[in-house]
């Protein structure tokens, strides 16, 4: 039996232990380890997930401090690994599989093929299509997110594409038509997150 985390003790504060099993039974897969990803996985860290693949091929910009889960002394390290490092932070009985490499269509079947949860979270418009064709027709959990650049208005929804695939995000910003900011990127990233949670446990 795997012993008792620090951050799983305090959970059962508020969780029941067959909560924190179903949490700790399924392996969530991350495609992009940007604002969405960074973000989306130390919450599901923090909130009871104990299983993860991340798959990203960059590394620490500096331009990636305002909004992504880095610190200064990561710049210039890979983005999965130092992700990987900052989630152990939070919780060092996590199993965490990351992959440094670009996502295609045959990465992405091969590396999330035992993920019960997928997370597009992804920059390109042509890798969130790519996901989508991937992972629309398959019966695990699939998240996306579109539109989250800037502040303010329009402000995000969900999307519910159909039974086991979600949509967030405003669905109308770019990034090239607007700055990447913390508040709404970090907000897709929570809804992301928050989709995976009520699939596990349930409204």
């Amino acid at each position: 039996m795997v012993a008792e985390s620090t951050l799983q003790k305090g959970l059962s504060r508020y969780l029941s232990a067959e909560q924190l099993e179903k949490l700790g039974a399924v392996t969530v897969g991350i495609a992009g380890c940007g604002g969405l990803g960074s973000n989306c996985a130390f919450m599901l860290a923090r909130s009871g997930v104990r299983n993860f693949v991340i798959v990203d091929y960059d590394v620490v910009d500096a331009s990636n401090l305002n909004r992504q889960f880095f610190f200064e002394d990561q710049l210039g390290l890979e983005k999965v690994r130092v992700c990987k490092e900052n989630l152990l932070r939070i919780d060092s009985g996590l199993n965490i599989t990351v992959h440094n490499d670009k996502i295609i269509a045959q990465t992405a079947l091969q590396y999330f093929a035992d993920c019960s949860c997928v997370i597009e979270a992804l920059d390109s418009i042509e890798g969130k299509k790519m996901m989508a064709e991937q992972f629309l027709s398959d019966s695990r959990l699939f998240v996306s997110a579109s539109g989250m650049a800037g502040w303010g208005e329009p402000y995000m929804k969900k999307r519910q594409i159909r039974e086991d695939a979600v949509l967030v995000g405003d669905f109308t910003t770019d990034i090239a038509d607007y700055p990447p900011m913390a508040p709404k990127v970090l907000m897709a990233a929570a809804m992301q997150a928050d989709v995976v949670l009520t699939h596990i446990l349930g409204k």
